[in-house]
């Protein structure tokens, strides 16, 4: 092969990785490398390249000149020979995105590790994994990834995006697996925990085998790998084709007769739910201007809302589906998501389609104001494409819903990708009438969701209310540290910011009261219309009075409820939705 990568765990406790890359048949004039400055599916520019410590060329074994051309791009000099990089890489992110390495667990995303010689994107890879001394880490350490193996350490990627799109784990991880429709699917954990093993499989595979027969039993990948690092706190994931990186912290495991599912273990489960569900749904089907990524630069889409807004309501409702979810644990869950969205004032301020297009700004590099100024392509994109659900049911009688959008995109689109306004024209096509309206209303617009009505027309009854144990409808999100309550958010338009309460402050009293943490929320809420208060604040360690006048509120927090009266056309229609029935 034209690329031979070999990785070497080589200094635990300093979290550096040896990266040797040969490369036969450089480019004569002096060969181009670089390191992508972000990694597929987290919309970032990361700079991976600022771990690199130390890089050195070689041309036949003897030394060859490289140097730095940007931040993330070296030339070499000229060599009719193979040429040879040893370059070493700090990894310490203990995150999903990029590397670690510690005597406990040594992973890495491609994106991290492995430079590309510009000119031969094209060309097949070839990698060698070096085990790491067994006298330095904790237990015996195996690999898993989903590369193809050629042998015990070595492995092969079709080309470059192939091989940065299979992360790799190594530790002394705990294995299972399942099958679906005779693929092999694999789960591995990393860290300690004292799950159940048993249930874990099996509530995993009835997920996988909803997704699967969701899109006609027709899979992307010749087997799957979930890699799980299990904390005492944490949460993430992050997919690929064949398999998905996710943390979760040990609690949100399923413990031994667990019995129903909890919030904890559910969270855990919509995680996988989520990840699985993207391999036919961004890694397959995507962005037209998706499928020549430029790894070295933003790529700008406004279809987030469509990949992660309907992952993000498939993610649940399918855990429903399956049957592990009862319908009032699902609207529990799915009225979470509501509530979310209604705290967001920046709802009203972006669109749906400017979020996906500006998450490299802002939904990715949020600041304590970003409540008033952006709104989530994940939460609100799920509500979009609920009450986008729920209108093409309404449209064709239930005939037709956004299932079936889903499936005519991947029957018709894996090649080519979805442009901006290819799920208008198929839901146009499958509805025989154009929305136009609804889309510039809700995807281009800002105008607000019609939440009620479209929960009315599956039997659910949705309403807001006052939610006493949060700051939310004053205006504030607060945080307790060394001893006081710290102003973390204001909300617009709210009685906290017109009283002129800014983020920073140290709530230190309520009428003249020294309150904290449920206290200090107890007391400021029992407050009604017209009432003053005076909150004592730290500011810049100088003690202030403001007089706060409770302004008119506008309840945030989301109840949906099963209508239990229901004439027969309702109980149909509700029956369709929550069950596909």
């Amino acid at each position: 092969m034209a690329i031979k990568y070999t990785i070497t765990p080589k200094n635990l406790h300093a979290h550096l990785f040896e990266v040797e890359l040969k490369l036969q048949n450089p480019n004569p004039l002096g060969q181009v490398f670089s390191l992508p400055s972000w990694i597929p599916g987290s919309y970032l520019i990361r700079d991976f390249a600022k771990n690199i410590v130390s890089i050195q060329a070689y041309c036949c074994e003897q030394v060859l000149e490289i140097k730095s051309i940007d931040k993330n791009h070296w030339i070499t000099s000229p060599c009719n020979g193979e040429i040879t990089l040893n370059y070493k890489v700090y990894a310490f992110d203990l995150s999903v995105r990029s590397a670690y390495l510690t005597n406990e667990r040594a992973f890495f995303n491609g994106t991290s590790v492995f430079l590309l010689p510009l000119g031969f994107e094209n060309e097949k890879c070839e990698l060698s994994i070096k085990p790491a001394e067994s006298s330095q880490t904790q237990g015996n350490w195996s690999i898993a990834t989903g590369l193809k193996k050629i042998s015990t350490l070595n492995f092969e990627a079709n080309d470059y995006q192939d091989l940065i799109d299979h992360p790799v784990e190594m530790s002394d991880f705990t294995l299972f697996d399942f099958e679906v429709n005779n693929v092999k699917h694999q789960m591995t954990l990393t860290g300690m925990q004292n799950a159940d093993i048993s249930r874990l499989k099996q509530d995993l595979k009835t997920i996988c085998q909803h997704h699967v027969a969701f899109f006609n039993n027709d899979m992307p990948f010749d087997d799957y790998l979930f890699l799980t690092l299990v904390r005492t706190q944490g949460y993430g994931g992050l997919e690929h084709k064949n398999s998905c990186c996710l943390i979760c912290s040990r609690k949100e495991l399923p413990e031994i007769n667990i019995g129903d599912i909890n919030n904890q273990y559910t969270r855990f489960l919509a995680l996988c739910s989520h990840e699985y569900f993207h391999s036919w749904w961004v890694k397959t089907i995507k962005p037209a201007n998706f499928h020549q990524l430029d790894l070295s630069r933003e790529n700008y889409t406004e279809q987030l809302w469509i990949f992660e807004g309907f992952t993000s309501y498939y993610d649940e409702l399918s855990l429903l589906r399956s049957k592990l979810l009862k319908p009032e644990q699902y609207l529990t869950l799915f009225a979470q998501t509501v509530t979310r969205v209604q705290k967001s004032t920046g709802r009203f301020t972006q669109s749906l389609a400017e979020s996906s297009y500006e998450t490299w700004t802002k939904f990715y590099q949020q600041d304590e104001n970003a409540a008033n100024a952006i709104v989530s392509y994940y939460t609100k994109g799920a509500l979009l494409a609920f009450v986008l659900d729920i209108e093409i049911r309404k449209q064709t009688q239930d005939a037709k819903s956004l299932d079936d959008v889903l499936r005519h995109a991947w029957v018709h689109y894996q090649d080519t990708g979805l442009e901006n306004n290819t799920i208008q024209l198929i839901v146009n096509e499958l509805i025989d009438d154009d929305l136009t309206v609804f889309f510039d209303d809700y995807l281009y617009g800002v105008k607000e969701l019609p939440l009620q009505l479209s929960f009315a027309y599956v039997g659910v009854n949705c309403e807001f209310v006052s939610y006493s144990e949060d700051l939310s409808d004053f205006g504030l999100t607060i945080k307790t540290q060394d001893d006081y309550s710290h102003i973390i958010q204001v909300f617009a338009d709210t009685t906290a910011q017109r009283a002129g309460l800014y983020v920073g402050d140290k709530i230190v009293s309520v009428n003249y009261q020294q309150l904290k943490d449920k206290a200090l929320i107890a007391e400021i809420n029992k407050f009604g219309l017209g009432e003053v208060i005076k909150i004592g604040v730290l500011r810049d360690e100088l003690l202030l009075e403001i007089p706060v006048m409770i302004g008119k509120t506008t309840p945030t927090f989301c109840k949906l409820s099963l209508n239990t009266e229901l004439d027969d056309n309702i109980l149909k229609q509700q029956q369709k939705w929550l069950y596909q029935e």
